[in-house]
């Protein structure tokens, strides 16, 4: 991570708020099939999931189904996903793809 990066995310303050950035959220995303062992093609298909669902809701376009709740950053109009969202979003396709 970069340090615009970095600072912009201590200036949004996510850590206190529980929100995720797309980064974010594509390295927890790694974190969780590293620990999982499950290298298959279920983790690069949840992964692609979510940059095409990332990807529709940054430029406006509508989605085909509402995957992930997100909020947008109030100042920098950043995309942002609530942790637990995310957390939930993962076990639901951990129990559809196994």
């Amino acid at each position: 991570m970069g340090i615009r990066s970095t600072l912009k995310k201590e200036l949004m303050n996510l850590d206190a708020s529980d929100l995720m950035t797309a980064d974010d959220v594509r390295g927890y995303l790694k974190a969780h099939f590293a620990r999982v062992k499950n290298t298959s093609a279920h983790s690069f298909n949840l992964i692609s999931h979510f940059n095409e669902y990332h990807s529709q809701v940054v430029s406006g376009a509508p989605t085909k189904k509402a995957m992930l709740t997100y909020k947008r950053h109030h100042l920098f109009k950043d995309v942002l996903y609530p942790k637990k969202a995310v957390q939930q979003w993962v076990q639901k396709y951990d129990v559809e793809f196994n």
